[in-house]
């Protein structure tokens, strides 16, 4: 029986939190246990997935094929294990190209990424501007990522509110980047967390790793670059948490969620409810 797609929004409210280089390693520690898994890359005005994954010739992208301009096949790329759906790196192309989208096509290439994959990971960007809603309405799911510092645990909160109005499920909390220059431990994100929202678990804590840079210079996932390292085993582990392998078990949505996913994704494109 084939397993049912489900959709992830990862993201940060602030930049600089790791979440594009833990969208890119998340997605292929989830390959590396057995699922088909896509990332799409939801940063439609500073898009850098690719150059994590050391992708750097992708002619066509995912504005392509909103557009019409490209088929969806031709703007899914494989790497690492995983497929990836790019955008393009000129931040001019983004307005024309979501002017031009017509519901029906929007509507067309997300039932198609979604029917043709287990994890549809939607890297999305930092803040919250128009991109970001787009990129958290487009997921069922949303994995919040925070630092251990005072502004990105408030710009996180107010991320994790946000996609409460969206309808997109919060399942957890990464903390990333923790060791000895942290301005607040596990416990207190932990407790602030459960002051304004009621609790959200913490599905991971992610070391600051020099490994880590290593493997962006090199365009390698740290997950490949260096296995071993403190980093990418807490990677791994979280991708255990993320499949419902460890904690948390998962119960797979029905068809009609996969449709409440596309239509949530269309009415933050089109800005239209029917």
């Amino acid at each position: 029986m084939r397993t049912r797609p489900r959709s992830i929004s990862i993201a940060s409210g602030k930049g600089g939190a790791g979440k594009t280089t833990l969208t890119a390693n998340l997605g292929v520690a989830l390959s590396a246990l057995g699922h088909d898994t896509t990332i799409l890359d939801g940063d439609l005005a500073m898009a850098n997935l690719a150059l994590v994954l050391g992708m750097n010739k992708c002619e066509l992208t995912f504005l392509d094929a909103l557009t019409g301009r490209a088929k969806v096949d031709e703007v899914v790329y494989k790497n690492y294990g995983i497929k990836v759906v790019p955008c393009g790196f000129r931040f001019e192309d983004v307005h024309e190209a979501l002017s031009k989208v017509k519901r029906e096509r929007a509507e067309e290439v997300i039932n198609e990424l979604l029917r043709r994959t287990e994890f549809l990971l939607v890297d999305a960007p930092a803040g919250i501007a128009d991109a970001t809603i787009i990129s958290i309405a487009a997921a069922r799911e949303m994995l919040p990522v925070c630092n251990p510092t005072y502004s990105s645990l408030i710009d996180c909160y107010k991320t994790i509110r946000l996609a409460n109005v969206l309808g997109s499920w919060t399942r957890g909390l990464v903390l990333n980047r923790t060791g000895k220059a942290a301005d607040l431990s596990s416990a207190e994100v932990e407790q602030f967390m459960g002051r304004t929202l009621g609790g959200v678990p913490m599905l991971a804590e992610i070391p600051e790793d020099p490994k880590v840079q290593e493997a962006e210079r090199e365009g390698i996932p740290v997950v490949v670059y260096e296995p071993g390292c403190d980093a990418s085993v807490a990677i791994n582990e979280l991708a255990k948490v993320v499949a419902g392998e460890a904690d948390l078990p998962y119960n797979p949505y029905d068809e009609r969620e996969i449709r409440s996913t596309v239509q949530q994704l269309i009415r933050a494109l089109t800005g239209r409810r029917s």
